[in-house]
């Protein structure tokens, strides 16, 4: 099964974490290029932590912000609208899938959350649950995104560090699967007058392959290396669907490469060593983190069967422009995608 196959767009809406602040802006918003970002280690984990619940068909889901306030929305009481047409078919056998977009109003602001969520149609307490939220201060649209506290989450009962999953102490294992999130362009000099200072961002989601090496407990991979990185306005419509035409400098044919990190016994992993390159820009510095756990459901073989996690990079290039990607990503090993033998046509 090829890595589109198991690709979960729908994470391009999970970004991944759980309270990023995120600040971006539109052509037509002229500004100095930013210095590149210092992005701390030890945040990652805690950036897609959050409560959620999925009972009786009804999700709920916390918005915590970085003032440690919550916000709780629930389809019972906050929906907006609930489908099941535009996600690609749950990876896994036997699972299906539902999106919800939920708001809220109150004094001090609204809030808006999508989220995505896989269950076991045979046991539906055996879920996955991937979004997004937003919360807007009192006054301001929902067009103006830099005013914004955007957080994303991914939580499920595999991701319960209660129940830390039995890692495996020898051999390797392969997983597949998709990242998604925002990315931004700000434009440098090798760039028509127009462009130059001004920043462009767009929602994007790439194939991402992983190998965790048990013996030596570590992990590493790359994103975009078996398929291409691709603007597409699939999840964060709300935000991004009405910006306009998709940038001029295109996500396409960068390659983040992400150096092997080791993981603790608990199946929880965090490093900052990560390259972006590019076959026609000169990649200068890149700064980021890239970090995750494993799910304490096995595979059919023995393995943890996902590792979810998110990545933060920062790149600067030769000409003076300069680039970001946010995202969270969800993969898969091949034995948990593939159907038993009897089920197989």
């Amino acid at each position: 099964m090829s890595a589109k196959t198991i690709t979960m767009k729908a994470i391009a809406a999970a970004l991944s974490g759980a309270v990023l602040a995120m600040t971006a802006g539109c052509v037509g918003a002229s500004s100095d290029a930013p210095p590149m970002a210092e992005i701390g280690l030890n945040e990652t984990l805690e950036r897609f932590k959050t409560t959620t619940g999925f009972v009786d068909g009804v999700v709920t889901a916390e918005a915590r912000r970085r003032d440690g306030s919550a916000r709780t929305l629930t389809s019972a009481r906050h929906l907006e609208a609930e489908w099941g047409l535009y996600a690609p078919p749950p990876p896994i056998p036997g699972f299906v899938s539902r999106e919800f977009l939920l708001s809220e109003n109150r004094h001090d602001g609204r809030t808006l959350l999508y989220a995505l969520v896989e269950w076991n149609d045979g046991n539906p307490d055996e879920y996955m649950a991937f979004g997004w939220w937003m919360h807007l201060p009192v006054g301001a649209s929902f067009r103006e995104l830099e005013a914004a506290e955007l957080g994303v989450f991914m939580d499920g009962p595999e991701l319960d560090l209660s129940t830390p999953p039995e890692m495996p102490v020898s051999g390797e294992a392969t997983y597949l699967g998709g990242i998604g999130g925002l990315y931004e362009y700000r434009y440098g000099s090798g760039w028509r007058e127009e462009l130059r200072g001004e920043s462009q961002y767009v929602e994007f989601s790439a194939p991402i392959a992983l190998t965790a090496d048990f013996s030596d407990a570590s992990i590493g991979g790359c994103i975009g290396c078996t398929g291409d990185v691709v603007a597409e306005t699939l999840h964060l419509y709300p935000i991004v669907a009405w910006r306009g035409p998709p940038p001029d400098a295109l996500p396409a044919d960068y390659e983040i490469r992400l150096g092997r990190t080791p993981f603790g016994a608990n199946g929880i992993f965090e490093d900052s060593g990560i390259a972006v390159s590019h076959p026609e820009r000169t990649v200068t510095e890149t700064e980021g983190v890239w970090g995750g756990q494993f799910s304490n459901v096995p595979d059919p073989v023995g393995n943890p069967r996902r590792v979810v996690g998110l990545v933060d990079i920062r790149f600067a290039e030769a000409d003076g422009s300069s680039g970001s990607f946010l995202g969270g990503f969800s993969a898969l090993t091949p034995a948990t995608v593939r159907p038993p033998e009897s089920e197989t046509p």
